[in-house]
């Protein structure tokens, strides 16, 4: 570039020499027209534009002589001053310009294009179109949205009054993070795509891991809703394990419960991180709820199991394995189970899910919806007790309690007869509730302590007559049968929260 501009002026230097010699030269004939400084700058446009209108030309021989060089080095000065004009038009000082325009507007800013961003660009216009959707480090043409060839930082602090999303959605966790740490002290929201979660985050930024929202919404969709019920999850890789995980969550909903987990694959890694995980899976003893956690080398090494099952999951990290592990069932194995696959092209006799359509949506990546509930939950909590920290002072394990706590709530609009979350749906759920007998309320209270103390093992507390919070010991971390009548009702509030309704839809 910095060459072109050094011919550019050199050449510019050479026309202005030839303009003064052709006036020069032509004020001499009595004829001439190209007399003046005026009219050797019009003979120079349209000579440089190629248009020649014909009124201005030298008719001396030394002024035609100089109007052929002339000619001949606007011929070089037209591409030069065309590729510079490109330039300008692909390059920083066109792309800031245009930023510009935009103050006053709400930008929302991708670190990247990819395939997951370009799919929450498009979810974000559907859900409002006319958004300013701006693709950093990116070239060529983006539907929707505008590609910016420029750092995602540089287009966020061109934002004079701080309004704009960012979603750090590149393929490398850290250096999301390290994005994302860039604006944790500005009013902007930042969404970090990340499987670590950070025990504080600033206010401003929230993260999300996509095998986490695949399970969420997995689960969410095809939820647990009977007490014998047999499940098998095919794959060991990130995704396996978050939708055990967030199976064995959301999966308690009768104390008396005796679900059947088989994981396939290698889970030392899992057991490693989750060493109270077969206390995690007494739901309630008292009353012969206790799940089990078979694991399998490989996903068809018992054929009767295949049979047996009431659901089979293939949730391997790769989709090309999937879709052989459904071929080979399909060819092999008779089986009465409904069959899920993690695919984003439908197989037949296979519910696909966590396309990256379906998982890059506003509703998963922003989760306004289960924060609402999640802080509405500990406010309810907090009516109970007035010590207890607001929202904002929470750690992140606390909030991710909460968070829990509102993944919930779908259960237990099943467990009250409703099939789906509407204001409708959270009013007769919320009568329900009120009018239950004693025994129902028992049942409902063993439920959300087994829910609540699961969580906890899962995450690693333990029991302990002192609660100390940088150990994870926990004085409820007991029976159902062994606490308080006070504590027993603790979790109410995780039930009495129906009745907000609409707030929490």
């Amino acid at each position: 570039m910095r060459r072109k501009r050094f011919l550019a002026a050199g050449i510019l230097i050479l026309l202005g020499l030839l303009v003064f010699l052709l006036i020069l030269s032509e004020s001499s004939a009595p004829d001439a027209t190209i007399v003046s400084v005026p009219t050797a700058l019009w003979y120079l446009l349209t000579t440089i534009t190629t248009v020649g209108y014909g009124d201005l030309y030298p008719i001396t021989a030394a002024g035609r002589i100089i109007g052929a060089v002339f000619q001949l080095i606007t011929l070089g000065l037209l591409g030069v001053l065309i590729g510079m004009l490109a330039s300008f038009l692909r390059g920083r000082a066109f792309q800031l310009l245009c930023l510009s325009l935009l103050q006053g507007k709400t930008w929302y800013v991708f670190s990247e294009k990819n395939e997951a961003s370009e799919a929450l660009a498009r979810a974000l216009d559907a859900e409002q179109p006319g958004r300013i959707l701006l693709f950093a480090n990116a070239q060529g043409s983006c539907a929707p949205g505008k590609a910016v060839p420029l750092g995602a930082e540089e287009i966020c602090r061109r934002k004079k009054d701080g309004d704009f999303c960012l979603y750090c959605i590149g393929e490398n966790d850290t250096e999301n993070e390290r994005l994302a740490m860039r604006f944790e002290h500005l009013p902007a929201r930042v969404y970090c795509q990340s499987a670590v979660f950070p025990d504080r985050l600033p206010e401003n930024r929230r993260q999300f891991d996509p095998a986490q929202l695949g399970a969420r919404l997995y689960w969410n969709s095809h939820p647990i809703l009977t007490p014998r019920e047999k499940v098998l999850i095919v794959g060991d890789g990130k995704w396996a394990q978050a939708l055990l995980e967030q199976g064995l969550l959301l999966g308690v909903i009768d104390p008396a419960q005796q679900i059947s987990y088989t994981a396939a694959g290698d889970y030392s890694g899992f057991f490693r991180s989750h060493p109270l995980l077969g206390k995690a899976l007494e739901v309630d003893p008292a009353c012969g709820g206790v799940d089990t956690l078979t694991v399998l080398e490989h996903w068809n090494d018992d054929p009767a199991l295949l049979m047996e099952a009431d659901r089979i999951i293939f949730c391997c990290d790769d989709e090309d394995e999937n879709r052989r592990n459904l071929g080979i069932l399909r060819r092999y194995y008779p089986t009465c189970a409904a069959v899920f696959a993690r695919l984003s092209v439908p197989f037949e006799g296979a519910r696909c899910f966590g396309s990256v359509d379906e998982l890059y949506t506003p509703e998963l990546v922003m989760n306004e919806a289960l924060n609402r509930r999640a802080i509405a939950i500990n406010a309810q909590y907090r009516r109970s007790n007035p010590g207890a920290p607001d929202w904002r002072e929470l750690s992140d394990f606390t909030r991710r309690s909460n968070l829990a706590a509102a993944d919930h709530l779908n259960v237990k609009l099943y467990l009250l007869g409703e099939q789906s979350a509407s204001k409708e749906s959270f009013d007769r759920a919320w009568k329900r509730f009120l009018n239950a007998d004693e025994q129902d309320r028992e049942r409902f209270r063993r439920i959300e302590h087994a829910r609540w103390q699961r969580f906890h093992l899962l995450n690693g507390w333990q029991y302990a007559p002192e609660r100390d919070n940088a150990r994870r010991l926990h004085p409820l971390l007991l029976p159902f049968d062994r606490l308080s009548p006070e504590d027993q009702r603790k979790d109410d509030y995780s039930w009495e929260i129906l009745r907000l309704g609409e707030e929490i839809i």
